[in-house]
């Protein structure tokens, strides 16, 4: 009987050893793989056998694979991704918004303004001469046309904003439903107890790093290995069921203002919660598109169409202003005719940079340009002079000149744009950091592993001389008997 006990002692041990060949040998060829984790195969001593001496160990049996993942370094490195994400759209769009101002060019809004203000200083000089009052008008229209130019391509910016967040949203939702998938698979391979629940649970972190891309979220894995998701205070994923989320828009009635936010969905498609990611590409558009590119943001927060209104409104007050106390060519003396340079706009059409452009009653019509400030003196230029002055202006909006203003404005986008390649740089050391630490957790060490290899087949080598030994032993007690 104890030879037979050595023969199943050494079968054991040779398929322990196998098994933890195999383990290893799985490692090595995952070294590679993205988001692979480390797997163990934990040894056990089987039951001993009781005998008159004493208990006598019966070999060994594989209890169980065990993953070094560890949900920490899991949460710290989702965090990084949806702030780099965030700081990576960032980054994009504020340049997109830059070369929209062209600042670096020589056709920039700041020369722009600087010559129309300049048409009416050489006006001032020739008030009596046509070609300088066609060259204020012609200066005119350019400004309003490249006020109405950057606010279309700030409208088309957010029309593509919109566009891909509703793609982002596309990508969450298909995320979504394969990690319900995986959590329904972890919980049939938990039943049946094999260990492919690793693997599974190995994918399912990649695809929740996947998600984070997209928006911050809040995993937290149950007593049954099961993830739960939460995006922005909302749940949208609770075991192997998955809420259906969609990119939902409001407009206000009264100011026009129009905002979107991530939504989650009931089986019925009724709105059962708002989400609010504050990271992530959809948590960075969705500002973008509700304050940054929104022109009738509530929020207070730092609108760039907004400011860029303000500024052509405050322009066109301004030299409306003046110019209706002034006179053109062929005025009477007495009263000013009252003429506005530039549209005026209505209560329900509001001037704004999309809708700036000249008055009917000055527009092809240049001896109506006010360059006097008395009727009958074609040789005034006073009128001219004062609009042109307005250049100088320090009070000309929020106690700044209007150079100063736009200044301003384009500081407000490399401070944007500034800020958000800082903030990529600091993440990417932190993500890097904290990569290299999980990595020497549960990654995948050769040199580590090749010693596993070296103890598992000398382990192995042994196993097949205790069988050997045992069945030479029986074939000597075998021929003895007969």
């Amino acid at each position: 009987m104890a030879l037979f006990n050595s023969l199943e002692i050494g079968k054991r041990a040779l398929i322990a050893q196998r098994f933890g060949l195999d383990v290893t040998s799985n490692n090595i060829a995952n070294v590679n793989t993205r988001g692979f984790s480390r797997q163990n195969a934990v040894l056990t001593e089987t039951k001993p056998l009781a005998t008159s001496v004493g208990l006598l160990g019966t070999g060994v049996a594989v209890a169980r694979v065990d993953s070094v993942r560890q949900e920490f370094f899991d949460r710290e490195i989702r965090t990084t991704i949806s702030s780099l994400s965030g700081f990576n759209a960032d980054t994009e769009l504020i340049g997109r918004l830059e070369a929209i101002f062209s600042e670096t060019s020589d056709f920039s809004l700041d020369k722009t303004i600087q010559e129309f203000f300049a048409a009416f200083s050489d006006l001032a000089l020739r008030p009596e001469s046509i070609d300088k009052r066609k060259s204020v008008l012609n200066a005119g229209n350019n400004l309003a046309k490249h006020f109405n130019s950057i606010s279309q391509g700030i409208e088309d910016l957010r029309f593509d904003v919109k566009n891909r967040a509703e793609d982002a949203v596309v990508e969450i939702n298909r995320i979504l439903n394969d990690v319900a998938e995986l959590n329904r698979q972890i919980t049939i391979a938990r039943a049946q107890g094999n260990d492919s629940g690793l693997q599974l649970s190995d994918q399912r972190a990649n695809l929740l790093e996947d998600l984070s891309d997209f928006v911050d979220i809040r995993v937290t894995i149950n007593a049954d290995n099961l993830a739960n998701v939460n995006i922005g205070g909302g749940t949208v994923l609770t075991g192997t069921s998955a809420q259906t989320v969609e990119l939902g828009e409001s407009v206000d009635a009264v100011s026009g203002e129009r905002d979107i936010a991530l939504v989650a969905l009931n089986g019925k498609g009724d709105i059962i919660s708002t989400l609010n990611p504050t990271k992530g590409e959809v948590g960075v558009l969705s500002n973008h598109y509700n304050v940054t590119l929104d022109s009738n943001d509530s929020s207070g927060g730092l609108s760039i169409i907004g400011e860029l209104n303000g500024l052509a409104d405050a322009i066109v007050d301004k030299v409306n202003t003046s110019h209706a106390t002034g006179f053109g060519l062929d005025d009477a003396a007495g009263a000013a005719p009252g003429r506005n340079f530039f549209d005026p706009g209505s209560v329900l059409v509001p001037v704004t940079a999309a809708t700036m452009a000249l008055s009917a009653d000055v527009e092809g019509l240049p001896r109506n340009v006010a360059a006097a400030d008395a009727g009958e003196e074609p040789g005034n230029g006073e009128t001219a002079r004062a609009i042109a002055d307005l250049l100088q202006a320090q009070d000309f909006i929020n106690d700044t000149s209007v150079i100063e203003s736009y200044s301003g404005l384009v500081a407000d986008i490399g401070a944007l744009g500034s800020d958000a390649k800082n903030g990529a740089a600091t993440i990417e050391i932190v993500q890097s950091q904290l990569t290299a630490q999980r990595e020497a957790v549960l990654g995948v060490n050769l040199d580590e592993e090749a010693i596993s290899l070296i103890q598992f087949q000398r382990a192995f080598d042994a196993s097949a001389r205790v069988i050997n030994t045992a069945s030479e032993m029986l074939s000597v007690l075998v021929n003895l008997g007969a």
